[in-house]
């Protein structure tokens, strides 16, 4: 089974054959010095399968190191994120894998691609490419739109679209006309009111070649 579900914010469940993947599972009351007004729908203590964990950045709404390590050690998920990140989760290093911008590996049947980000307000951040023999999902961390981002051809592209700290509605679906990934999930919006978006002007503009998939969190999506 093929599946992205949404668990706010940047969050999600990503299933890809029997490899179960999590992205910045963070629940942060304060968002940046804002308070969250989109409660997380990921409970931690619910969590008992997962087999790898992706942060994107150290910004404590994208990496809580008490949640990452709670998973972890309940699922002896490995984690994977730049040396910052990293660095702030208390595991075992044999569960620890450090990454940047360019790496390529494949660990667990999913082929990895590290990706560029562009947000000054992290010390070093972002995004994955994670491939199955089937599908293949772009996680773009917490960014603005850079020169070549239609580099990055996915079938299921997961992109902020909340402005003020990373692309806004318009620019993310320019960002789609330009990589043409078949579904692209909107996220990072809406958590707090400094990033409050009208979604429906991502999903009317996305283009023809792509299929806007807007997901409450907890909601979920399974790709055929």
């Amino acid at each position: 089974m093929n599946t992205v579900q949404y668990l706010g914010h940047s969050a999600f469940r990503i299933q890809l054959e029997n490899i179960v993947c999590l992205t910045d599972p963070a629940m942060a009351d304060v968002i940046l010095g804002a308070k969250r007004t989109q409660m997380s729908a990921l409970d931690p203590r619910s969590v008992r399968e997962c087999d790898l964990i992706f942060l994107t950045h150290e910004q404590p709404d994208h990496c809580e190191p008490a949640v990452v390590k709670e998973i972890a050690e309940r699922t002896f998920a490995t984690v994977i994120a730049p040396k910052p990140a990293l660095a702030k989760i208390d595991i075992s290093e044999r569960f620890k894998v450090d990454v940047r911008v360019g790496d390529k590996f494949t660990i667990k049947g999913l082929d990895i691609e590290v990706t560029k980000a562009v947000y000054p307000q992290a010390a070093y951040p972002v995004g994955y490419l994670i491939r199955s023999p089937h599908y293949s999902v772009y996680h773009a961390g917490a960014t603005y739109s850079f020169p070549d981002m239609n580099r990055i051809r996915p079938d299921v592209a997961l992109l902020p679209i909340g402005g003020t700290y990373t692309m806004d509605p318009f620019a993310a679906a320019n960002v789609c006309k330009e990589m043409r990934p078949k579904y692209a999930v909107p996220m990072h919006y809406n958590t707090t009111e400094r990033i409050r978006q009208d979604v429906r002007e991502f999903a009317d503009d996305v283009g023809g070649h792509t299929k806007a998939i807007v997901l409450g969190p907890g909601q979920t999506a399974k790709l055929p």
